[in-house]
């Protein structure tokens, strides 16, 4: 009984199951085929006429959403039949044998291989032109008649090319982040020619028609402004005079009424209404009709009433669509906050993929002893094999006293690695006394130690080289890292902020169209200034990087200016401006009077707030020390550009320098690294003669005792810091300018000397007169490569500061996130 009950009851399941997978279909089906905004819209053009027997919207209408929507074009021709049985039977007829005749050629071009959506324009040309000669030819033929046609075939061509760019708004799901400008236009019209579909609909007095273009034109001034509520009056009422050649001044009405109606958006609902009610009241002035002004009164207030009940949710919505508005704005800044954080994710990934790869490339220390004594054990083993086996005292050797014999060849690799493996070596007299073959094992140990000797050196080679991949890993590790963290960077919406700097640039009489703050961090301020035209660099340098200098209380300056696409709009990017900089010289002289000198330098702002001065020496002179010091420096250059760390880059370039060649290759390298903002300075000196900072009548020497790059695979940095202040002079000297002096006993004391006497400030000024006093020194005899690079700090000022705007009240800084 229960096993009967069980199967029912799972027979039942069954069933609702099924049922229930049917619905869905059914619901899939009907949600695809009846697409109600479609349907109602290819029921109102169905009737919709022009001229009052011109009907071309029916024909581009299906055309198009044959190919829109194969699954509800059926649906539709039926909807557009309907609409045309509500006028005549002739109507009717005319309606459905054009479409009937739209399918068989649409066939014919299936069959050419002519069935692409883009040859639609050509099947409704030809649809209708095929369809009018037959109607023609068939009925009354008139030269009216004739132009009539000419009109209908011409009309339908046009808008097959509208409503394919249109109606894909209503038949493809496809997230959209704005409307371009010829999907506004083809919207437009097609709601235009929709609303045709309503002449002759009255509720009493009121004409639907009136009503609804009213409506559209208060929802498109609303969401976007009043280019658009014209644009929109225009079109539609274009459409309705050529449906009734009675409503020109509907015409005159909508596009004057929408333009004030989007004047006043900034008055939200009340504002547009006004405007709205404003802009129809003066046109139908000019009527003197009571009984019309009355009525048009009526319809406007009906369309007000139907804007009000509108839901914000649809505006936001539509506004979201049309360039421009804030709405928009937001919809793409959305985006690019999603595409910011998979970007930042992504490099996120890459940055554990590059410190897993430099932890691979690691030594490992207990592996590596491990590998050391496994490698003296197979030593051992082959010395056994080749000179031990077949000896009568091999057992008594291996078995019976195994330390002391493991002990003497251990002994006797250590004589052989001190004495260097000579060729002719004895053994010890106590291993002469334990073993019975001395020299065929002390022969054994030398080839196989020469072996090791070789094994040593490449696998020093490839751990240095391991080294070097490991170091470069992690530095773009860190790079990589400083990256995620710029691009997961983000702040408060600071909209009072916002506000107080648009109303102070608005009183300066400047247009402009939008502020955003990026950053307020001090040090780090960076906003955005949006004007809305292009030709605005001069304007934000003279005023408004001074205004807003006044503001935030620091040095702004202007970055960039980018102009945004299809739009005349400039984006201005300002920001902080550095609060020092540097203003560089350099004096340099080659050996002899040459024209090739082997020292090299450069100075460069690398775009983070520091400014990096550096200067290398190559050993010896001429072209090849020229090539040593220029690869030394260039290497510098890419790699802090690259946002390496200083430390880092000066450790690679020590590398790569020592392992790249097998001849000697040395440099020095003298770098100072200037911080902007704080003037904080580093300074690394690699093998480099010792730098001078003349502040005032004060002259400091810096030291240092690194030697040069390339020399040991591995160096240790020992770095100077320091604050500079406005007015020091950083000098860097090579050794030509320091040895030059050569019977001075205190070089440094002489080159303080040389240096405190200079009096002027001016960096290549200085520079040259350091050179000349070396130079006189030697009576004009130069015996090696002479550089003297200096750069001297000063408080940057920014251009247009004298500029003043009193009574400026200072921005409030948000706590940043």
């Amino acid at each position: 009984m229960n096993t009967m009950a069980n199967k029912w009851n799972g027979f039942i399941d069954k069933w609702v199951r099924l049922g229930k997978s049917k619905q869905k279909r059914w619901m899939y089906r009907f949600v695809h085929m009846w697409n109600v905004p479609v349907i109602c819209m290819g029921f109102l053009l169905g009737r919709a006429m022009i001229l009052e027997s011109v009907s071309p919207f029916a024909v581009a209408y299906l055309g198009a959403m044959f190919y829109l929507g194969r699954k509800s074009w059926p649906i539709v021709m039926l909807a557009l039949i309907s609409g045309a049985s509500t006028l005549d039977m002739t109507q009717t007829t005319r309606i459905s044998c054009f479409l009937v005749l739209l399918l068989f050629i649409q066939k014919i071009f299936s069959w050419a291989g002519k069935g692409q959506i883009y040859h639609v324009p050509f099947m409704v040309l030809l649809t209708s032109t095929v369809g009018h000669l037959l109607y023609l030819w068939w009925g009354e033929s008139t030269i009216y008649q004739w132009m009539l046609s000419g009109l209908d075939v011409l009309l339908s061509w046009i808008l097959s090319f509208i409503f394919i760019r249109a109606l894909p708004l209503f038949t493809i799901k496809k997230k959209r982040l704005t409307l371009r400008t010829e999907e506004i236009i083809g919207l437009v019209i097609l709601m235009g020619s929709v609303m045709t579909g309503t002449m002759g609909w009255f509720i009493w007095d009121l004409s639907v028609v009136h009503i609804v273009s009213r409506y559209l034109v208060l929802v498109l001034a609303f969401t976007g402004g009043a280019m658009l509520g014209a644009s929109m009056g225009v079109v539609t009422g274009i459409i309705l005079c050529l449906s009734d050649p009675q409503a020109m001044l509907e015409m005159s009405l909508l596009a004057f009424a929408g333009l004030l109606a989007g004047l006043l958006k900034e008055g939200k609902r009340i504002g547009v209404s006004l405007g709205f009610i404003f802009g129809s009241l003066m046109i139908h002035l000019y009527e003197g009709t009571t009984l019309t002004l009355w009525i048009s009164g009526i319809e406007s207030a009906m369309a007000i009433l139907f804007f009000w009940l509108t839901p914000q949710m649809v505006y936001q919505g539509i506004a979201k669509l049309i360039p421009g508005t804030p709405e928009n704005q937001s919809v793409h800044q959305d985006y690019v906050r999603r595409l910011r954080d998979v970007t930042a994710a992504k490099v996120g990934q890459f940055t554990d993929l590059f410190y897993e790869l430099a932890s691979s490339f690691r030594t490992d220390t207990a592996k590596e002893r491990k590998e050391d004594e496994d490698f003296v054990h197979q030593m051992m083993t082959d010395v056994m094999e080749q000179s031990c086996l077949g000896c009568h005292r091999f057992s008594q050797c291996w078995e019976q006293n195994v330390m002391r014999t493991y002990q003497g060849m251990t002994d006797l690799m250590t004589l052989v690695e001190m004495k260097g493996n000579p060729i002719h070596l004895a053994a010890p007299r106590e291993w002469v006394e334990y073993c019975v073959r001395p020299e065929k094992v002390l022969s054994a140990i030398q080839d196989q130690y020469a072996y090791y000797e070789q094994s040593i050196y490449w696998k020093e080679k490839m751990k240095e080289s391991r080294r070097i991949v490991s170091e470069q890993l992690a530095g773009m590790a860190e790079v990589m890292d400083k990256l995620a963290q710029e691009i997961r960077h983000e702040t408060q919406v600071q909209t009072a902020q916002e506000e107080q700097i648009h109303e102070a640039l608005e009183e300066l009489g400047l247009s402009i169209q939008r502020v955003d703050i990026i950053s307020l961090e001090e040090g780090k301020v960076e906003i955005e200034v949006i004007m809305p035209h292009p030709d605005a660099f001069d304007e934000c340098r003279k005023l408004v990087a001074p205004v807003l200098t006044e503001i935030i209380g620091e040095p702004i300056a202007v970055f960039r200016k980018v102009i945004q696409d299809r739009t005349s709009n400039a984006v201005i990017t300002l920001g902080s401006a550095q609060r020092y900089e540097l203003k560089t010289g350099v004096a340099t002289v080659a050996k002899g009077g040459g024209y090739v000198s082997g020292d090299s330098y450069c100075y460069m702002n690398l775009g983070t707030g520091k400014y990096a001065v550096a200067l290398s020496d190559g050993m010896g002179n001429g072209e090849r020390a020229q090539e040593e010091s220029s690869a030394a420096l260039k290497l510098l250059r890419r790699l802090l550009q690259a946002g390496l760390n200083e430390e880092r880059a000066v450790e690679t370039i020590n590398s790569i320098l020592s392992l790249r060649s097998t001849d000697e290759m040395f440099a020095t390298v003298d770098l100072a690294i200037v911080d902007l903002n704080t003037a904080h300075t580093r300074f690394m000196k690699i093998g480099s003669t010792p730098g001078f900072i003349k502040r005032g009548d004060q002259v400091l020497t810096l030291f240092s005792s690194n030697p040069p790059i390339g020399i040991l695979n591995e160096i240790e940095i020992d770095s100077i810091e320091m604050v500079l202040q406005p007015g020091d002079l950083l000098i860097m000297i090579t050794d030509g300018i320091y040895d030059a002096p050569g019977h001075a006993i205190n070089k440094d004391l002489l080159m303080k000397r040389l240096i405190s006497e200079i009096e002027t400030k001016d960096p290549q000024g200085f520079a040259d007169c350091l050179l000349e006093k070396v130079v006189r020194r030697q009576n004009g005899q130069i015996h090696d490569d002479m550089t003297v690079i200096v750069a001297k700090v000063e408080r940057y000022t920014p251009e247009w500061s004298t500029i003043r705007i009193t009574g400026m009240p200072r921005l409030k800084r948000a706590q940043m996130v």
